[in-house]
């Protein structure tokens, strides 16, 4: 099986990456509709008040295809379009390796 990752580049309008944050923080919520989805991050940039960034990573090109069919991602885009200043810049990866730690709070 082969992976298939994005590094997505999102720039809200100004004052507006607070709202954009919270969108893509309830998109997670759908993401047990795409079992195919393996890794979904969400990053404000420390150094810019207006990006974010956007990890995204697929089982294989099947769940690439579903992803992008789904009626949440759908809605998601139309969502993103008040949002965002301009298109957002998209970057395929194909992941190597990554390891995510648990950390128990207590």
């Amino acid at each position: 099986m082969s992976e298939f990752g994005a590094l997505i580049q999102m720039t809200a309008h100004e004052g507006r990456r607070d709202e954009l944050l919270r969108v893509l923080a309830n998109y997670i919520g759908t993401l047990d509709g795409e079992p195919g989805t393996v890794l979904y991050a969400v990053a404000a940039d420390p150094h810019d008040d207006d990006l974010v960034w956007v990890w995204e990573q697929f089982a294989d090109g099947a769940a690439v295809q579903a992803h992008f069919q789904h009626d949440f991602f759908r809605a998601l885009q139309l969502e993103l379009e008040d949002l965002l200043a301009q298109p957002p810049s998209l970057r395929p990866l194909a992941p190597a390796v990554f390891r995510v730690n648990r950390v128990n709070a207590e």
